[in-house]
């Protein structure tokens, strides 16, 4: 079995604003060079490049799939991050939410209504 990992470069216009939504979402932020930053945390790691396009980033959008998004959820809720979209379960069987950052990047988590945790069973559509 190969060992790969998907890692999202999104764009932004603006390093030092995106630096600070990761630190202010509780990211470990590495500037990797004056144009380039990496977002760790969560078990995630985010890219950013810089680009003088900022209309494409209300374009982007990366999606990040596993059981850890409803801890994401409850800190990013804690730490009252603006943008953030409530949490619920789709009907294409995801249990999801969103998440903008400052320059329309449209960060997407979810993860199968069927694995929620007996806990969280009230986010699941009722039944038809």
């Amino acid at each position: 079995m190969l060992d790969l990992e998907a890692l999202p470069i999104l764009l932004t216009p603006d390093i030092a604003a995106t630096r600070a939504f990761g630190h202010e979402a509780g990211f470990d932020v590495e500037l990797a060079t004056p144009d380039y930053l990496i977002f760790r945390g969560y078990g995630i790691e985010l890219h950013y490049a810089l680009t003088t396009r900022p209309e494409v980033c209300g374009e982007t959008s990366c999606y990040i799939r596993g059981g850890g998004i409803l801890l994401l959820f409850e800190e990013l809720m804690i730490r009252d991050i603006a943008n953030l979209s409530e949490i619920s379960s789709r009907p294409w069987g995801m249990t999801e939410f969103y998440l903008n950052d400052p320059h329309g990047n449209l960060l997407k988590f979810g993860m199968s209504t069927d694995e929620l945790p007996i806990t969280h069973h009230h986010l699941k559509e009722p039944s038809t």
